[in-house]
């Protein structure tokens, strides 16, 4: 038998005793217990209990009974379509996630690596790996296999060696890697998170809060390849290049999702997500499930205790805060396309004709089942002031919302229901009786009037001008156009009468 036969069989043999244990103990994540570094979050599990001195709950509807929840530090449940919080216990306390780290590594994975990549396993990258003590698929060193393989094994059997090597796959190193769950919890507005390792291993400073992993948790189920993955119960690899002894059989650590770790966990309506655990975390959950058309996202964190089977309490939490909400509440239909939700005048409509709006989707929202829809839904209807026809059926023109409790719980476009002419008529009176108040018009023709009434008063002026002229050269006996002197009109007349007299003297004296 070669070397490589007696190396893989050893990994063989780990892997089953590995898988074995977990049927009745789920997996511990973390790659040691001590840890030496100073964190600005959580410095150890005795300040982690000493944040949570007073249980600080939420609840959406103070009305309903309070969920009984009492072995989670913290826990949370969230409406998964609107982003809804409807109960909430010391949700934005800093605690450790253990595992629940790599629902970050998978978004990081899915965004930006091609799942059918083939990766090849190196030493550096599961070098850290316990493979007697920590989660893990047995990896060997050269080992290919695709990207693929590698995130639904880290997913559903909270492979820590699996979580390291794509790490170095992504950004050639683990460190450059967190620096990218770093800036993507940053983007997702986890402010009370920070990332240290791909895999959740403890590390005083991998710390988040339940309000942050739900935000995550939320923002990884829009992603369709990650639903698919994290509701496997069972998942298989074949053989690879190095691991030649027989398929890899690997059980999702979710005890919701099936029954081969457990008889008496198995819950109908889950459909993920994801595990975690390790000493200083405590068992930690963040599961989804559907029933009725409600989606929903529970968290449970920093709990210690299991039940009469021996199974993390973190599944009865969870249980306890989905049956409060199937019991509690109901996805309401808002509003469907047909239905009137507003009704408009038209600018310019022929006939003044009116536009009927509607919603272009299905608006609907998980509201508590005893309210009264139309008391307390409240109907935010935003249109233009002013609509002009022409309108064509099925243009948009506004949109509308839904809010409960000051949280908007939908939202849809409005879409018209009927066409609108135009009156070409009124169209163009109005577009004329525009051109002539218009400012760009009518500046203008008041610039052209005032220099008009400039001109004649100039005009005016010039004329009095000339004329006092006139007079004044008149008074002094000249002529007003030729400047000649004006002879005087009776001693012209005397010296006509002298000269014809004259003459008449001068034909007697011939």
């Amino acid at each position: 038998m070669n070397k490589n036969k007696i190396t893989a069989l050893l990994c063989a043999a780990c892997v089953v005793l590995t898988s074995a244990a977990s049927v009745f103990a789920e997996p511990t994540d973390d790659a040691g217990e001590a840890d030496t570094g100073v964190s600005d979050g959580i410095t150890d599990t005795a300040d982690t209990d000493s944040q949570i001195s007073s249980d600080v709950i939420y609840m959406e509807d103070d009305s309903l009974t309070q969920p009984d929840i009492t072995a989670s530090q913290a826990a949370l449940l969230l409406d998964i379509d609107s982003g809804r919080l409807l109960y909430g216990k010391n949700i934005d306390v800093k605690l450790y996630p253990a595992s629940l780290t790599k629902i970050m590594t998978a978004v990081i994975a899915l965004e930006q690596g091609n799942l059918d990549d083939t990766v090849t396993v190196t030493y550096d990258a599961i070098s850290s790996i316990n493979y007697l003590e920590d989660s893990n698929m047995g990896l060997l060193t050269d080992e290919q296999l695709t990207l693929d393989q590698l995130v639904s094994a880290m997913l559903i059997h909270s492979a820590n060696d699996a979580a390291n090597v794509i790490a170095c796959h992504i950004s050639g190193s683990m460190d450059a890697f967190v620096e990218l769950m770093n800036s993507k919890a940053a983007e997702l507005g986890m402010s009370n998170t920070h990332f240290e390792n791909p895999s959740g291993s403890h590390d005083d400073n991998n710390y988040t809060t339940a309000r942050d992993i739900a935000t995550l948790a939320q923002y990884a189920m829009q992603n369709e390849k990650f639903k698919e993955i994290v509701k496997t119960p069972i998942y298989k690899i074949p053989e690879t290049n190095k691991y030649t002894i027989g398929e890899r059989t690997l059980v999702n650590t979710n005890l919701f999702l099936g029954t081969s770790r457990s008889m008496y966990q198995y819950y109908a309506p889950a459909t993920g997500i994801k595990t975690g655990h390790t000493s200083q975390a405590g068992y930690c959950l963040v599961a989804s499930a559907s029933y009725n058309d409600c989606n929903l996202i529970a968290v449970s964190m920093k709990c210690d205790q299991t039940d009469s089977y021996g199974d993390p309490y973190t599944y009865t939490d969870c249980r306890t805060l989905f049956e409060f909400a199937f019991n509690n509440y109901v996805n309401q239909q808002l509003a469907a396309p047909g239905d009137i939700i507003s009704d408009s005048k038209v600018y310019e409509a022929k006939n003044d004709t009116r536009v009927a709006l509607t919603v272009d989707t299905n608006v609907s929202a998980l509201v508590p089942s005893d309210i009264d829809a139309a008391a307390d839904i409240v109907t935010n209807i935003e249109v233009p002031e002013q609509i002009s026809a022409p309108v064509t059926k099925g243009e948009q023109i506004g949109t509308v919302s839904y809010t409960y409790n000051g949280t908007q719980i939908g939202t849809a476009n409005l879409i018209a229901t009927n066409d609108v002419a135009r009156n070409g008529f009124l169209h163009v009176f109005n577009s004329i009786m525009k051109v002539i108040t218009s400012p760009f018009f009518f500046i203008p023709v008041i610039l052209l009037i005032i220099l008009a009434l400039y001109m004649r008063h100039r005009k005016r002026k010039l004329e009095r001008k000339r004329r006092i002229q006139q007079l004044r050269k008149a008074r002094e006996g000249r002529n007003p156009r030729t400047g000649q002197p004006i002879p005087d009109r009776r001693t012209e007349r005397i010296e006509r009468q002298r000269r014809n007299a004259k003459d008449s003297n001068s034909r007697y004296r011939k």
